[in-house]
């Protein structure tokens, strides 16, 4: 079972979940070895050592193994797949989704074909499901920690405010076993409207629980993951604009950050400045002057100065929301004037 809680906000509703679907894959992931995993020690790690060790020679270890190693099924593609199936412990049906991408290999297909059949398998083994028991009230722990924010439930309604625009659903699932970090997901539901997630794994621990900072949780993770539900159209209309930009702003150094970063074309460094920009501002807006220079800070000391001066130009966007009445309204204007700033 999913455990779940859904906080109001407003007319807002923000589900928060540790998902079974991801918590499956990831501990496959975890008996593999697989190279975007938390670093930080936790109690899963320990009972996955301690009850599922035998589980490393699981096909389904050697079938993720061969496909995060060999066919790029990794960062973003694993979540977005076992999240376009129905819950455990079902035999995971496709969900009305589209579960095949163009552009995949044949022999891809077939691979994620057999290892969706070997992680029913996995995720049916007795081991796993002793597993799963062990750390049910560790879960809870998680869960109930998050539900104690008193300005959690506020931030679907910030992001509307800023952005000027909703969208269907926010959906947040935290994972213990995820990298420090997370991932926007949008999946298309039966009547083709965009369910949206944001997947995000702890900064820490606390006595081996798994900990999410709350300014890291809410400010940089959750602000920014539903953010690029905003942004990214917008990249897409307007890519060619964008392209032009780089010979101006795309230095050596720039691009030395966003590697580092995992950003390695400029178009993805531009959206990704943009993005905490916007969430910066929104920052500074509803929640303290304070934390959004802590942020700005942050993003000058990992190469990411050009941060600064999209906020400068975003003064313009929040000054005439008269004129603006939503981003996508403003975003012509910010790429003109980046082409003579």
């Amino acid at each position: 079972m999913i455990l779940s809680l859904e906080i109001k906000a407003q007319n807002k509703e923000l589900n928060i979940s540790i998902d079974e679907n991801v918590e499956t894959l990831y501990s496959v992931a975890y008996l593999s070895d697989y190279f975007l995993l938390n670093k930080h020690d936790n109690i899963f790690k320990h009972k996955l050592n301690e009850i599922c060790k035998p589980l490393k020679d699981h096909k389904a270890v050697h079938l993720f193994d061969s496909l995060s190693a060999n066919y790029s099924f990794n960062y973003y593609q694993p979540v977005e797949w076992v999240l376009k199936f129905s819950q455990f412990p079902e035999t995971i049906q496709e969900n009305n989704k589209d579960l095949t991408h163009e552009n995949q290999s044949d022999k891809k297909r077939q691979l994620l074909s057999e290892f969706k059949k070997e992680l029913i398998k996995f995720h049916q083994d007795s081991l796993y499901q002793k597993y799963l028991g062990s750390v049910a009230s560790y879960k809870a722990a998680v869960l109930s920690t998050l539900n104690s924010s008193k300005s959690i439930y506020r931030l679907p309604v910030y992001l509307e405010d800023y952005y000027g625009k909703s969208l269907m659903s926010y959906n947040l699932i935290v994972s213990p076993l995820v990298h420090s970090g997370g991932f926007n997901i949008e999946l298309e539901d039966a009547n083709q409207s965009k369910e949206v997630y944001a997947v995000i794994g702890p900064n820490g621990e606390v006595d081996f629980i798994p900990y999410f900072d709350k300014d890291y949780l809410e400010y940089d993770m959750i602000l920014h993951e539903f953010g690029h539900s905003f942004v990214n159209p917008l990249l897409l209309k307007y890519s060619e604009d964008i392209e032009l930009l780089s010979q101006r702003y795309y230095t050596d150094d720039l691009e030395n950050a966003g590697k580092q970063q995992g950003y390695s074309k400029w178009k993805y460094v531009f959206n990704e400045l943009l993005l905490r920009a916007t969430t910066i501002c929104i920052v500074k807006r509803h929640i303290s002057k304070e934390k959004a220079e802590k942020l700005l800070m942050y993003e000058k000391s990992i190469g990411f100065s050009l941060v600064e001066l999209f906020i400068k130009h975003l003064d313009d966007y929040e000054s005439n929301r008269d004129k603006y009445k939503t981003f996508d309204d403003y975003y012509p204007n910010l790429i003109e004037k980046l082409k003579v700033s």
